[in-house]
Formats: structure tokens, sequence, C-alpha cells
């Protein structure tokens, strides 16, 4: 008969190791929470066709460090949507481009500006660049850069522009969890410094 005290102690230690094995459980998708902001004011804007390009000269996601570290990451990512005084929304799994898609038709939507189908033309368009996504690994840190330019068209003429780069680094711990809390903390800052009062006006 084993004792308590060691009994205890050996539930302890497989608790550990399995919470470890837990954490450490590599999967191959990143969880991303974007929150949308308070406008300051609701522009009531007509409908508007939401188009993005990407334009990044280096088509990789991660770096060969950040790859190695988030083990089967596919290029993938999975959306949350969250609103003050609402309940988050997840809106589904996206490549990169189909995510900055989802999220920048969110903010949008958010200020009063209703978004068409991809299947409809507008006079109106708003275009993102995505210029630049990169997560790197340097050390323990995890690095985002992220840089992208909004521009308005009407009739197929440029009316105004802005452009917005930024970047964060978070101490890396155990698995990918700080990886996707940093990358969703910079697309959050990164879309919602875009003035779209000064777009639209």
């Amino acid at each position: 008969m084993i004792p308590i005290g060691r009994g205890i102690k050996a539930l302890s230690i497989i608790l550990f190791v399995a919470m470890a094995t837990s954490f450490c459980a590599s999967k191959n998708f990143l969880v991303v929470n974007y929150q949308l902001p308070d406008e300051p004011e609701i522009l009531r804007e007509a409908s508007v066709a939401l188009v993005v390009k990407d334009s990044r000269e280096d088509p990789a996601i991660v770096t060969k460090s950040a790859k190695m570290a988030l083990k089967d990451f596919s290029g993938n990512f999975t959306l949350i949507v969250a609103q003050e005084n609402k309940n988050d929304r997840l809106v589904g799994a996206f490549g990169l481009h189909s995510m900055i898609k989802q999220i920048f038709k969110h903010r949008l939507e958010n200020a009063g500006i209703q978004v068409a189908s991809g299947e409809e033309s507008r006079q109106t368009v708003v275009e993102i660049i995505l210029k630049t996504f990169k997560l790197d690994l340097v050390e323990r840190k995890w690095v985002i850069n992220m840089t992208y330019q909004a521009n308005l068209l009407r009739q197929n003429r440029f009316i105004a522009g802005e452009t917005i780069t930024g970047s964060a680094e978070r101490l890396r711990v155990v698995g990918s969890k700080d990886a996707e809390m940093i990358v969703g903390e910079l697309i959050t800052d990164v879309v919602n410094r875009l003035n779209l009062s000064a777009l639209f006006k």
C-alpha cells in the first residue's frame, strides 16, 4: 500500500506533466483576437466595396525561427472579434488575406459603413494594400511587424489614403499563446489606428 503522502506527490507530478504537455502541444493555426474600437462618430456612407491586395515582398508569414517554435503552424488563423459589452464572436478560420479582409469588414461595419459582398461592384472602394506582415522569434521574444496602406477610390479615382505601420514584441513563455496574443494586439492596434473619418471626408 502506497503511503498517502507519496500518493499525493505522485499524483501532483502526473498532473504537472499532463498540464505541461497540454501547454506545449502544437497546433496548425493561431487564434487571433481582434478588438473593435468605440468609433468617435458613425459614418453614414453608402455601400462600399472592400478590396484587399497582398503586396508583401516575402509571402512567408513567419520566419524560420518562429516556424520552428510554432512547429505545425500552417499559416491559418482562427478569428475572434470582440466588442465592448457584447459577447465575443467566433468568425471562422482563414488564411492571412481572408482574415485581414474580415477584420476590416468588421471595422467598417462597426463605423456604420455597409460592405458589399464580393460579387457586387460599387463606385466607392476601400482598398487595403498589405505591405508587411511578419512574425519572428528573436532569442526569447516574439516580434511582429505589420504595414498596410488604406485607399479610398471613387469611380476608380484616388480620393484619400493613409499608410500605417506598427510593431510589437512579447516574451515567449510556453507554447503559442504569447504568439497569438501579440498578433491579436498588433492587428487591433494598426487596424484601429486607421482614421475612417479622414478617409471618407
